[in-house]
């Protein structure tokens, strides 16, 4: 039989081109089973929260190739001061950041009397990895009773602790589990120093305060981050010290304090120097002008982060060599998740162009 000239070629020449041009069609379409990356046009788009719920403070974590998003959720229309709204640490998880599936729920309210997180109100959750193992630190509350009969007579709170292997399973640390660590306030944020061989603790009182920790289990009160009279020059309403946030800056390698109404940059972990506003809109603010709050937070009338901001309840993080600056954006009961891209000057940052 005569040999196929044509088959010769297409083999020896033509095919490894052919090969090559249909392999990259296929991960055009995602076809190897890798979905293409999101850009960050579509990325900056995003405002999520699942179908019916509002999101807050939030905390992300990626493993294996995907993302992890922690938060508490709550009705549309309702708020912290509602039965069931943010009394968990939801799980949500994306390959992209831009499309996501809820899990359900990685760590609930207790509802054990006595206990320190018997009804939640602003779980804040902050994950971090450390020995194979994952640390969620919460924030729980107790009170004797939400709306309609809204009571908050011996309020009490403390920072909780619960340990996971895979980020799903959650198991709350015995020790801990009645009263929490002990460690005063809410929003908190641990980062490690590892200089010092130590973690630390960012938490939301009045002032930003910061604790300390070999072991992550056993806390002491380092200093006060930052005093009400530094974050003077913030621009969000509310709270200043809320929802502290400290990293190192990818430049300078200097301590960096994010809050809702701006930054600051130290080479001291214990202390920060004034806060200086975003050169950004970010943070939140009372209702817009002609639109009377009611008082009931939930309603829509009472807060607002606008759309074209960076939000509030501020995390960062890199992804397909992007950074953001998370937040959530809209109104009381109605917040959803954003991610605003941004890039780092010597020691601050600013929108990414």
């Amino acid at each position: 039989m005569k040999p196929d000239l044509h088959s010769d070629l297409l083999t020896s020449k033509f095919l490894p081109l052919l090969v090559a041009g249909l392999l990259l069609a296929a991960a055009a379409h995602g076809g190897t089973g890798q979905e293409p990356r999101a850009s960050v046009r579509e990325i900056a788009a995003v405002r999520y929260a699942p179908l019916n719920r509002f999101m807050k403070d939030h905390c992300l974590v990626y493993h294996d190739r995907q993302w992890h998003l922690f938060a508490p959720l709550g009705k549309v229309g309702t708020s912290w001061e509602d039965v069931g709204s943010e009394e968990t640490a939801e799980h949500m998880v994306s390959d992209d950041l831009v499309h996501w599936k809820h899990l359900g729920t990685a760590v609930a309210a207790s509802g054990c009397e006595g206990y320190f997180d018997k009804m939640m109100g602003g779980i804040a959750p902050h994950v971090i990895r450390h020995d194979g193992r994952y640390f969620m630190f919460y924030a729980g509350w107790t009170f004797p009773s939400k709306r309609p009969n809204f009571n908050m007579t011996g309020y009490r709170q403390s920072i909780g602790l619960a340990v996971s292997k895979d980020l799903v399973s959650w198991e709350k640390s015995a020790e801990f589990a009645k009263d929490g660590l002990g460690v005063a306030g809410t929003d908190q944020c641990v980062v490690r120093d590892e200089a010092q061989n130590r973690w630390l603790m960012y938490t939301c009182m009045n002032d930003v305060a910061v604790f300390q920790s070999k072991d992550l289990l056993h806390w002491s009160q380092a200093g006060v981050a930052l005093a009400p009279a530094d974050m003077a020059g913030g621009d969000s309403s509310g709270n200043p010290a809320e929802s502290p946030f400290v990293m190192k800056h990818p430049r300078s390698g200097k301590w960096m304090i994010f809050l809702n109404g701006g930054y600051s940059v130290s080479d001291n972990p214990f202390r920060f120097p004034k806060l200086q506003p975003y050169s950004f809109k970010s943070g939140w603010h009372g209702p817009t002008a002609g639109v009377p709050a009611s008082g009931a937070w939930g309603d829509g009338t009472n807060c607002q982060a606008d759309d074209d901001g960076a939000g509030f309840a501020h995390e960062v993080l890199e992804f397909s060599g992007q950074w953001y600056l998370t937040g959530v954006v809209g109104r009381d009961g109605q917040f959803k998740l954003k991610f605003t891209p941004i890039e780092w000057t010597e020691n601050s940052l600013r929108l990414a162009k």
